[in-house]
């Protein structure tokens, strides 16, 4: 079995009134924890499990997602099979109904995970995939000097909206820290793209390497960095609205 670590570094951070009233998006509160898969089982058992034995009800998250990672780093691969992220309406929702589930919340699926964190997603475009199984890409992001999270989240819509106008339908969220993680992460955001199919996002990518530029005509100096994406499979186990 492998062993557990924790590797989505994320820096505890209180957002700021204002950008909390510019945002006028879709938002919500993701649960992140990440998993191996216990000894003698697959990946598409534990799929399998979770949308089968898993009692859905009142007291669950308003979706669940397993990620598995395709392209990511060596370390995660090593420690990890998969990541589970459980989106909630607020972090009140979260508390009550995971509290109400007690030890029922994990399914007695044949996985062994790390400590959860919380994120704080905004949905800057795009709507959640209606397939079933799909791809996503995330990034680590950092703030430069004296930026802020509301003139990041300005220049990824723009960005967005520039894909967007050439067709592009991926579901871009920019996903904020709120709860446990790693004290001293050097980052302060994520940001995740999500294709509305596997080939929408690869096409979403080879725009970039076919000369699209959707960054043209903003400015040169953004006001955050982000490391190279890593890239996973997502496969939607529960939403409450099918």
């Amino acid at each position: 079995m492998k062993k557990i670590s924790l590797i989505l570094s994320m820096l505890g951070l209180l957002l700021g009134s204002s950008f909390l009233q510019a945002q006028d998006n879709d938002r919500s509160v993701t649960r992140i924890v990440n998993c191996s898969i216990d000894d003698g089982f697959t990946y598409d058992e534990v799929v399998e499990k979770a949308r089968n034995n898993i009692n859905w009800g009142e007291n669950s998250p308003n979706a669940v997602f397993f990620r598995r990672p395709i392209y990511t780093s060596d370390e995660y691969q090593q420690n990890n099979d998969l990541m589970i992220a459980a989106y909630y309406s607020n972090h009140s929702e979260m508390v009550a109904r995971r509290v109400a589930l007690g030890n029922d919340s994990r399914g007695n699926l044949p996985i062994t995970c790390s400590s959860p964190q919380v994120a704080r997603t905004y949905n800057v475009v795009g709507e959640a995939p209606s397939s079933e199984v799909t791809a996503m890409t995330t990034r680590f992001c950092a703030l430069r000097d004296g930026a802020s999270l509301s003139s990041a989240f300005s220049r990824i819509s723009t960005v967005a909206g520039n894909y967007v106008s050439q067709g592009d339908d991926s579901l871009v969220q920019m996903n904020i820290p709120s709860l446990g993680g790693p004290a001293n992460s050097p980052w302060d955001f994520v940001l995740s793209i999500v294709g509305s199919s596997l080939e929408g996002l690869t096409e979403r990518m080879d725009m970039r390497l076919d000369g699209f530029r959707a960054e043209a005509g903003i400015g040169i100096d953004p006001s955050f960095s982000c490391d190279r994406p890593a890239m996973w499979a997502t496969t939607r186990i529960y939403s409450a609205s099918n």
